[in-house]
């Protein structure tokens, strides 16, 4: 539902409804990394972008600490919403290489078609006036 909400420019509605699971949850999981990622694609959606940062930096950090089998899946996702929140802060150089790393990063692990690969080739393309 978080991801839908964000996906139809919901943020308010998606951040609150991430918020209400996160506050459930107590164990470091996949779940958890994809709520956080989640709310800072929320905050990201309401210009709020250090704030957006600053989950993403969270996410980074809990993504570093789970098992490599819960990792890859999210392959990409954390450099992705730093890379947007960046953008959105006017750090571009920095938004850059974090975008092309979420690309290649979901490239490999999920190909060219997957949704994520396209919204990271797609942050590129801004980057180089495509």
């Amino acid at each position: 539902m978080v991801f839908a909400l964000n996906a139809q420019g919901r943020h308010v509605e998606a951040e609150a409804l991430a918020r209400e699971a996160l506050a459930t949850l107590r164990e470091p999981d996949r779940l958890l990394l994809v709520l956080r990622l989640a709310v800072a694609r929320s905050l990201n959606g309401q210009a709020r972008h250090e704030e957006a940062l600053a989950e993403a930096a969270g996410a980074d950090e809990l993504h570093s600490g789970l098992p490599p089998e819960q990792r890859g899946q999210e392959a990409g996702a954390v450099d992705l919403v730093t890379a947007t929140a960046l953008l959105g802060l006017g750090r571009d150089a920095e938004a850059r290489v974090r975008a092309a790393t979420a690309h290649d990063a979901c490239l490999a692990s999920s190909g060219p078609a997957h949704r994520r690969t396209i919204e990271a080739r797609a942050l590129l393309d801004r980057f180089d006036g495509v």
